[in-house]
C-alpha cells in the first residue's frame, strides 16, 4: 500500500498544475512565471533551479533505476538529493532507491511509496491498459517513464486543469552523452538507445492518462504549452498568454505539426 497518498486524496479538487517535463524546451521557459503556482516536477529538474531562482515545484517525483548507473548515477543521485532537500516542495519518491537516495535518514522530507508496478510497453511503444492506475493509494504504475506517475498521482489529487511544459517528445537516439540533445541541459545524461520506441511510448502513456481522464471527469482540461513539442495528444497553446493575460491562445498550426511528425495511426492499447 501507498499510504503516503492517501492524505492528498482530493487536495487540489478545482485547482490547477503545472506538470514539469525535462524536455529541451524546459531551458528556454521562464518557470519563475509559475513560482505562485502548483506544479509537479520529476527527475533531473534540480539542474534548472540556477536559471529560475523563484520558481521551485510543489511535488516533486522520482523513480529511475538511473541513479544505479555506473557511469553517471552519481550526478544523478545528486540531483534527486537537492530536489528532494527542498523545502518548498514535497517529495515522493519510490522505496526501492531509499539505499542510495538516503540510506541514513537525513532527508526527513521525503515521502516513500512502495507499490509500484511496471507493465512493461511492446517493443514498438504499444501499452496495456494496466499501466494508469486509478487508485494510487492501492498501486501507482509507472511503465518507463515518471511522467507516468505524474499523470496518476494529478488525478488522485483532483486538478480540473492540467498544463504540460517541456513535455517535447520527438527524442533521438543517445546513449548518455555528454551533449545530450533530449533534455533541457546537455549535462543530463540518460539511455535512449532506442528513440522510436521511446516516443511512441510517452505518446501512448500520455493517450491512455488522457482517455482515464476523460471517463473519469469530462470537465478536466488539458493544455500542452511546452514551448516546442511533438506531443499531439492535448491542445497546444500559447504558455505566456496563458500565465500573463489569462488567456487561452491555440495555435492549432502547431497542433498540426506535430500531428505530421507521427508517420502510422495512433493505436496504443494492447488490451482492450
Amino acid at each position: 500500500m501507498n499510504n503516503v497518498f492517501e492524505e492528498f486524496k482530493d487536495k487540489h479538487k478545482n485547482d490547477r498544475v503545472f506538470i514539469i517535463a525535462n524536455g529541451p524546451s524546459l531551458a528556454s521557459t521562464n518557470l519563475n512565471l509559475i513560482k505562485d503556482e502548483i506544479s509537479i516536477a520529476m527527475n533531473k529538474v534540480s539542474l534548472i533551479y540556477p536559471k529560475n531562482s523563484l520558481w521551485r515545484p510543489t511535488y516533486y517525483l522520482f523513480s529511475s533505476t538511473n541513479v544505479n548507473h555506473p557511469d553517471w548515477g552519481r550526478s544523478w543521485t545528486e540531483s534527486v538529493q537537492e530536489a528532494c532537500r527542498e523545502e518548498k516542495s514535497i517529495s515522493f519518491i519510490s522505496s526501492q532507491f531509499k539505499n542510495t537516495i538516503d540510506p541514513k535518514n537525513k532527508i526527513p522530507r521525503i515521502k516513500w511509496f512502495n507499490s509500484m508496478s511496471e507493465y512493461k510497453p511492446t517493443t514498438d511503444g504499444l501499452v496495456n491498459e494496466s499501466c494508469f492506475s486509478t487508485n494510487i493509494v492501492k498501486r501507482i504504475d509507472k511503465s518507463g517513464t515518471t511522467m507516468n506517475l505524474a499523470l496518476q498521482l494529478t488525478l488522485h489529487m483532483g486538478f480540473k486543469e492540467v498544463i504540460l511544459l517541456g513535455a517535447d517528445l520527438g527524442f533521438t537516439k543517445d546513449t548518455g552523452s555528454k551533449k545530450d540533445p533530449n533534455h533541457f541541459d546537455e549535462s543530463y545524461r540518460a539511455n535512449l538507445s532506442r528513440p522510436e520506441k521511446a516516443n511512441n511510448q510517452m505518446r501512448n502513456i500520455h493517450s491512455l492518462a488522457y482517455k482515464n481522464f476523460n471517463k473519469l471527469n469530462k470537465n478536466i482540461k488539458f493544455y500542452n504549452a511546452s514551448l516546442k513539442t511533438c506531443l499531439d495528444v492535448y491542445p497546444i497553446i500559447d504558455f505566456e498568454k496563458y500565465i500573463l493575460d489569462n488567456k487561452i491562445v491555440y495555435q492549432q498550426d502547431r497542433l498540426e505539426k506535430a500531428k505530421q511528425y507521427w508517420d502510422k495511426p495512433h493505436q496504443y492499447i494492447i488490451n482492450k
